[in-house]
């Protein structure tokens, strides 16, 4: 008994320790030694991280100025995730300055990088769903190594924030991310309970509880909804994605997926519109899987809209049903574009880090320069001061008589509210009270 025990738990050892975790992209695609090797560039090897830290605090906390070249320097110089909170509050000064505009792309790319890297998914993904307060953006290659962790670890909740705030950026030019995108979603739909709450409806639950503020105001605007950047709901904005993201390609796999998009975006109309469409190509087969998600979205419809899913699944009941899963159809489109398109993104990705290190040095330099010439400047403008000071001091007796027009001018000049307010004070120390009399019976 205790001999089959131990062997059971040694097989399931050796398949941990063995048998690796699968991950769509490979180590070549991170380009992890070449985004390492500009670590040892000349600027940011000489960055001390506490002292940049707090000379730049200083700055902003007496003058109200922050550089986007030194925050940039900051991301990029990062090596220990202890300083992760700092680069945080570095980002919000920059996002709150005239600064943020100027911004480099290589502070949003090594902020994710730093952050993933670190183990910090849940912060990043947080620091993303800001904008307004961070200012930090997804490129297509950290999309898509983000995307390939959560999705990997299982994390579809926050698998699929990111994809959609991909389709919020509204570019799916890179293939891989689109289909990753694709996936993420489709996991989340299918996998996550609609009933239960989000982290963002968990938020505002929170701030429900709160006391409520009434302030008294002069009118009342209009509401209104973009229907883009003003979704909250997870569940719209994944379907959203998948619909956006599948109707940029029309082959067969897109199609189906387009569907889901169009039902959990709960758009009935583009819906029917769609399944009326797929119903006349001869080419287009439907996943069983499809059907079965609009039969259990039909079940749980209000009256008005179930007579349209029903007459959707009607639709694509009566097309050519696909032999293959929908999940392995998309695992192999996701391989495929990485085939067809990894070669291309590692050089890319590759020329980027070198650009970014130029721009740096030509950003840094001009930096320098600006703030020498003003330093200049204001060493001759107070030399100059110094030169008519002493110049009045030394001809004061020759030039007395224009000395005393100027101070008979400057008392012209003198605010007439402060001398009739100086006159009524010395008329109030002479006012005399009235005497008041009896009254005459």
């Amino acid at each position: 008994m205790l001999r089959s025990v131990r062997k059971c738990v040694l097989q399931r050892c050796y398949v941990g320790l063995f048998i690796p975790k699968q991950t769509f992209l490979t180590d070549e695609y991170k380009c992890n030694e070449a985004w390492k090797s500009h670590l040892y560039s000349p600027i940011l090897t000489k960055v001390n991280l506490n002292d940049f830290y707090s000379i730049l605090d200083q700055n902003f906390n007496s003058k109200g100025v922050i550089s986007a070249i030194d925050v940039d320097i900051f991301a990029n110089a990062l090596k220990d995730s202890n300083y992760l909170e700092e680069l945080k509050d570095l980002l919000h000064k920059l996002r709150l300055s005239a600064e943020t505009g100027n911004t480099l792309e290589s502070t949003h790319h090594a902020t994710i990088r730093n952050y993933i890297e670190f183990g910090n998914v849940q912060d990043i993904v947080s620091i993303l769903k800001e904008p307004l307060k961070f200012g930090i953006f997804l490129d297509f290659y950290t999309a898509n190594i983000l995307l390939d962790k959560l999705v990997t670890s299982k994390n579809y909740e926050l698998a699929a924030n990111v994809a959609s705030l991909v389709m919020l950026q509204e570019d799916f030019s890179n293939s891989i991310t689109s289909t990753l995108c694709q996936y993420a979603c489709y996991k989340y739909i299918s996998e996550c309970d609609e009933t239960k709450p989000t982290s963002v409806e968990q938020e505002e639950d929170n701030k429900k509880k709160k006391e409520e503020i009434k302030i008294r105001i002069k009118f009342l605007r209009n509401p209104y909804f973009d229907d883009h950047f003003d979704l909250t709901d997870l569940h719209l904005l994944s379907g959203k994605t998948l619909a956006w993201i599948s109707k940029a390609s029309s082959d067969n796999l897109s199609n189906n997926l387009q569907v889901i998009g169009w039902l959990f975006y709960k758009k009935y109309n583009r819906l029917l519109e769609l399944c009326k469409e797929i119903g006349k190509m001869e080419s287009t087969k439907v996943y069983k899987e499809v059907i079965e998600i609009l039969k259990k979205e039909s079940d749980k419809a209000e009256e008005d809209n179930k007579v349209i899913l029903q007459n959707c699944v009607h639709l694509l009941s009566s097309a050519p049903l696909s032999d293959a899963e929908l999940e392995d159809s998309m695992k192999i489109a996701i391989e495929n574009c990485i085939n067809k398109t990894q070669n291309k993104d590692v050089l890319a990705q590759k020329e980027l880090f070198k650009n970014w290190e130029r721009i740096r040095e030509e950003k840094l330099e001009e930096q320098t320069k600006r703030l020498d010439r003003t330093r200049h400047i204001k060493m001759f403008e107070e030399k100059q001061k110094q030169l008519v000071s002493e110049e009045q001091r030394l001809w004061f007796f020759d030039n007395e008589e224009q000395i005393d027009l100027q101070i008979e001018e400057k008392e012209k000049l003198q605010d007439p509210w402060t001398a009739n307010k100086g006159s009524k004070h010395k008329s109030n120390e002479d006012y005399i009270p009235p005497e008041i009399l009896p009254k005459r019976k």
